[in-house]
């Protein structure tokens, strides 16, 4: 008997033609393509956004900083406003300065200036305004114990001072208000006019008994801080950029340069002065325009300021209102800015 045996059908694995491998390279290519344009769209996006978050975090941050301040300019303690403040610094002593350590008009500025104090500014931004403001507002948190005579030397307070030696400070009530500097330490029960010691000037006029507080205080006498600031636009901790700085006078010992807001890089300012003495503002002039700073009722500040990173935009921006006139960015440089202004009402000399 003959067997007959069945053959499985033979099978061929073939794989991708030429053709097939490009159509699936190209589709391949296109759809990362497409998920590379989305990163990078979605990178440029928040890039965009951050920096435009940081300008205005930067700007609104500085107005505050100096709407506040200007705000209390020429503020003396709570004493009236026809009472001459007692000067009792040592006015011949070498660290005195009258601009900053007296109390004045509160307010002075340079446009597009340093001033006098170019040596103690770090990296002052040329053409950019300088501003000093000076009040006595910050309340010391302390209380005199008792009545204080007109020539004591120490003021008792009911518990430890708080306040640094060298910090100036004022003392004042209704009718009367004194300037000196702490001689004390600063866990003293008391606040002493005498030697505050070497590198702490200006001092105080010695002796005390000779150079009196304008009257005996009671134990309500209200007991202040002196604060002279003076605001520039200066150098930053990063090279590439500058920033809105404060030298802080009137603390304990040498002034204090510190940086207090980044990528600012123009800082205009405008007073609003009263010649007519109504106590309202009868035009905004430059600095060097201001004849009388205690006519000065109000304060217009622009502030220019730009992103961190270069780079952010398509194109350079032009046109950008600031201060009465353009601002244009640099070529190549592709950053974002934006301008801020504010005015600010000087309180103590408005209605």
């Amino acid at each position: 008997m003959r067997l007959t045996y069945l053959q499985k059908p033979k099978t061929h694995q073939s794989g991708l033609s030429l053709i097939e491998l490009m159509i699936s390279m190209v589709l391949g290519l296109l759809i990362l393509a497409g998920v590379i344009q989305v990163f990078a769209s979605t990178q440029q996006a928040y890039r965009t956004q951050e920096a435009m978050s940081r300008i205005q975090e930067s700007g609104r941050y500085a107005t505050e900083v100096l709407s506040r301040n200007i705000r209390q300019a020429g503020y003396k303690g709570g004493c009236g406003s026809n009472v001459d403040i007692n000067i009792l610094l040592d006015e011949a002593h070498s660290d005195y300065d009258a601009a900053v350590h007296a109390l004045g008009a509160g307010l002075e500025g340079w446009n597009n200036s340093s001033g006098t104090y170019a040596a103690s500014m770090a990296g002052y931004v040329a053409n950019t305004d300088v501003l000093l403001v000076k009040h006595a507002s910050t309340n010391s948190g302390v209380t005199a114990s008792g009545n204080t005579p007109s020539q004591a030397a120490n003021i008792n307070l009911t518990g430890s001072s708080d306040i640094p030696k060298g910090q100036i400070v004022m003392v004042a009530d209704d009718d009367a208000c004194d300037i000196f500097q702490n001689a004390s330490s600063v866990n003293a029960n008391n606040l002493n006019r005498g030697n505050p010691g070497a590198g702490i000037g200006p001092g105080n006029k010695l002796p005390a008994n000779t150079n009196p507080f304008s009257k005996s205080y009671s134990d309500n006498m209200r007991i202040m801080l002196f604060q002279s600031d003076l605001y520039y636009i200066g150098a930053s901790t990063d090279p590439n950029n500058t920033a809105l700085r404060r030298i802080r006078f009137g603390g304990s010992g040498a002034a204090v340069d510190e940086e207090l807001v980044d990528n600012i890089i123009n800082m205009q300012i405008r007073y609003g002065v009263d010649t007519s003495g109504d106590k309202r503002v009868d035009a905004y002039i430059t600095a060097n325009n201001v004849t009388d700073w205690d006519d000065v009722v109000a304060v217009r500040i622009s502030l220019l300021a730009r992103s961190e990173h270069a780079n952010i935009l398509p194109n350079n921006m032009t046109g950008i209102p600031f201060d009465g006139a353009t601002f244009n960015a640099p070529a190549g440089d592709r950053r974002m800015y934006q301008a801020f202004n504010t005015t600010i009402g000087v309180r103590n000399k408005l209605p």
